[in-house]
């Protein structure tokens, strides 16, 4: 690997190492439940996929980039910690409707108050122009993460 990419790739393990070292302590340290980054990152799939009207497991799994079983096991861990409720619909048993509850909220709040600290603190001395370069630049990095 020649020196750019090694720069590179030190800056982005280290960048995404540090995201989820930060994210995960902010809320533990905001947060007297015990919930992975993972659950946490459920609870967000949730709301969006209600937010879209398709609460489906079929699109959470989508969301979250994870196997129908995946799903199925952390949902029952969410739902055992009072973090959603699951229901069966009555007119088709194989499907579900997925709710977050209070508790759940919480979760969001404090995970949305992270991403809002997060962003101010990278944008604070950035000008307008740098942060549509570092958009159109990370739109770039992500495309490769998400295709």
């Amino acid at each position: 690997m020649d020196f750019t990419k090694e720069i590179l790739n030190e800056i982005l393990v280290k960048l995404f190492n540090a995201v989820l070292f930060n994210e995960e302590d902010f809320i533990k340290s905001n947060l007297n439940e015990k919930i992975t980054l993972r659950g946490v990152h459920a609870i967000e799939a949730i709301d969006k996929a209600n937010k879209n009207k398709d609460a489906s497991m079929k699109n959470i799994a989508s969301i979250l980039g994870v196997t129908a079983g995946t799903l199925t096991t952390l949902l029952k861990k969410l739902e055992t910690k009072g973090y959603i409720t699951k229901k069966q619909s009555k007119e088709d048993k194989r499907k579900y409707f997925i709710q977050i509850t209070r508790k759940g909220e919480k979760v969001l709040n404090v995970h949305k108050e992270y991403h809002e600290n997060m962003i101010d603190m990278i944008t604070r001395n950035l000008s307008p122009k740098e942060i549509n370069q570092l958009i159109d630049l990370m739109s770039k990095v992500k495309y490769y993460f998400m295709s």
